[in-house]
């Protein structure tokens, strides 16, 4: 769970402890005068054996070592797909599922991943065996799929072959605080989220600006680090870069699990997030009432038989304790919450939910096989 918060702290001093860890796994085309020097440099990076019929060449690095061309098309115009994972209890948590994802994302897109997803599982674990993180450390992968290197203009013929890397480093959304006290959420009332004629929300794509415009908006005020998005008939659809759950609870649920009902905004305005997944699998096996909703209301948040949380790779569950200026419950994290994280971050030890980071070749495909 995340233990510090990144606003808290001068940026440059966050971007310099980033910058002595991370390292970052780049596979891309050659193409001279385009490709970074360095990608191409044989003592530094090997050949790719991917079929393609062009040269391609991977290596690992430091950030200040190599960047992505400025004719990337996802440099250019946001022609990109991406995971975030977890690295927890010495594997990366769920990394069959996020694989999954990213080939769905990619597909939709039409772009083509240059790797079979063991020998990229296999690069994934080379970097992270690279990094050496502390025991308070939120471990992660950022593993993205650029449409890659072209001429200016968006036609993907353009591009010569798909840009493909991994940047291994740390992420702490929130404070060790918020998870005890809770957060405010405000609400985006003019940007809302677009629905799969626009772009559809099951793509992870690289493409946030609407999500940015939502947060400016939704977000102006001391304390309010994060926004409800709504979608165009007005109905709540999800946080910028979370999914959101509502709890209701009748009198006795204690007692009584079928008097928890847990609601979750509908899939066609939302990511169909994997911490969101397993969530809902937890509050199923608890025997609460779950249902994914397409109409629920922002006042539906409010309430002193509410709960509400957010939940995301990086954000893990975060209690909300506030909407809009609106309190939920008495204020303070509800204890459904409370025992849905401690549910979630008792899987997190599960090394079945995972591949080990010490995993061989064979692990590897056993691992993403099961």
């Amino acid at each position: 769970m995340p233990v510090s918060h990144g606003d808290a702290d001068d940026p440059v001093a966050t971007l310099l402890r980033v910058g002595k860890k991370a390292r970052a796994f780049v596979s891309m085309p050659v193409v001279e005068g385009i490709t970074p020097r360095i990608l191409i440099d044989p003592s530094r990076s090997e050949r790719s054996r991917t079929g393609e019929g062009l040269e391609r060449r991977h290596g690992i690095f430091r950030l200040d070592e190599i960047g992505l061309p400025l004719l990337d098309h996802d440099v250019l115009y946001g022609d990109a797909c991406f995971e975030g994972i977890l690295i927890c209890n010495d594997q990366i948590f769920l990394l069959r599922e996020h694989l999954d994802r990213l080939w769905r994302s990619a597909r939709e897109l039409g772009i083509p991943i240059p790797y079979e997803p063991v020998e990229l599982a296999g690069h994934l674990l080379a970097v992270v065996r690279q990094v050496t993180f502390q025991a308070s450390d939120n471990a992660y992968i950022r593993l993205v799929v650029s449409r890659g290197v072209g001429d200016l203009g968006i036609n993907p013929k353009k591009c010569v072959g798909t840009t493909l890397f991994a940047l291994v480093s740390t992420i702490a959304l929130y404070s060790k605080e918020s998870y005890e006290e809770g957060i405010f959420l405000g609400i985006a009332r003019s940007i809302r989220r677009p629905d799969a004629s626009i772009v559809d929300p099951r793509i992870k794509s690289n493409n946030y600006l609407n999500n940015v415009l939502a947060l400016r908006e939704g977000s102006e005020g001391v304390g309010v680090p994060e926004c409800i998005m709504l979608t165009k008939e007005g109905f709540v659809a999800e946080a910028t870069v979370d999914n959101l759950f509502l709890v209701i609870k009748e009198p006795g649920w204690k007692s009584n699990p079928r008097g928890v009902k847990i609601l979750t905004p509908a899939p066609q305005y939302c990511l169909n997030g994997i911490t969101r997944g397993i969530i809902l699998q937890l509050a199923r096996d608890l025997d609460y009432v779950v249902e994914e909703s397409a109409a629920i209301l922002p006042l539906d948040l409010a309430g002193e038989d509410r709960e509400v949380f957010m939940t995301g790779t990086g954000a893990f569950v975060m209690p909300i304790t506030g909407v809009a200026g609106h309190r939920v419950g008495d204020g303070r994290p509800g204890e459904v919450t409370r025992i849905l994280l401690g549910r979630i971050t008792a899987a997190m030890t599960d090394p079945a939910r995972g591949l080990s980071l010490h995993a061989d070749a064979g692990e590897v495909r056993r691992y993403l096989e099961g």
